[in-house]
């Protein structure tokens, strides 16, 4: 990696209690996602900084400190967006302090990250939304960032997963979030989790990526919410100064809760 490439660790769909004992389809998901931090720290640090990109809690706002005390010693600015299973008032409040950023833009290098919460209240089965007001504001920021690289970060898939019961709950707005990027050459990629599963593709030169939860995954390409056998996992993204994206998705070995 160049001095001038900037470095993010992404982690997500973490699933926290407030109990550190408590389990979610088995996994214990405070010690899961403790043991992707250290993979990471072994492995990918240092970073520039670090994004969580939401379902941090299982609606339960005690994990929220969880996440603090796992997160905050790496000393990385570290990006917190919400998810359908998050308390966003909750989240803004106990995390609104250093390394912590929920909103806004994170800039680093010759790239743009910008938080997008796809949650909202009357999500009926946890599906997302942006709404007209948060993409008009986000059109807003895009002019204003149009010189430099963007990387766009939310929680809810922007485009289909090819399993049929998850993508009846992405981002229902997708349509017009995909009309608004293809308006700006200068978004370089979108990230998002939710989908408990990876995807990387690209399309019309934007890469569209998906990475895979830090406790249990979903069964890729199938009907329903069955979980496979994958491992907890998390995703290493190298941002180039002439907006090229190298990433790789890490899982843990096997036994990695030995």
């Amino acid at each position: 990696m160049s001095a001038a490439t900037r470095r993010l660790v992404q982690f997500t769909d973490t699933h926290l209690f407030g109990d550190p004992e408590a389990r979610l389809r088995g996994v214990a998901t405070v010690a899961s996602l403790r043991a992707c931090v250290e993979h990471a720290r072994r492995e990918a640090f240092p970073a520039d900084a670090v994004l969580v990109s939401g379902d941090v809690v299982h609606d339960d706002p005690g994990g929220y400190a969880a996440l603090d005390l796992l997160l905050s010693p790496l000393d990385t600015p570290t990006l917190v967006v919400a998810g359908n299973h998050d308390l966003p008032a909750v989240l803004h409040r106990q995390l609104g302090h250093a390394p912590f950023q929920t909103r806004g833009v994170f800039a680093t290098g010759d790239w743009r990250v910008l938080l997008l919460e796809s949650w909202f209240a009357a999500s009926a089965e946890g599906e997302g939304r942006l709404g007209e007001a948060a993409l008009a504001d986000l059109d807003g920021e895009l002019h204003r960032h149009r010189d430099t690289h963007v990387l766009l970060c939310l929680h809810h898939p922007p485009m289909p997963m090819d399993a049929p019961d998850l993508d009846t709950l992405r981002l229902t707005d997708a349509e017009a979030f995909g009309a608004l990027v293809a308006r700006h050459p200068q978004v370089r990629a979108v990230l998002w989790g939710h989908a408990h599963q990876a995807l990387d593709v690209l399309r019309e030169g934007v890469r569209w990526m998906c990475t895979p939860s830090t406790c249990f995954q979903f069964r890729t390409r199938a009907p329903g919410f069955a979980s496979d056998a994958r491992t907890p996992g998390y995703r290493v993204l190298d941002l180039a100064p002439d907006g090229g994206l190298a990433t790789e998705v890490v899982w843990l070995p096997d036994g990695w809760q030995s």
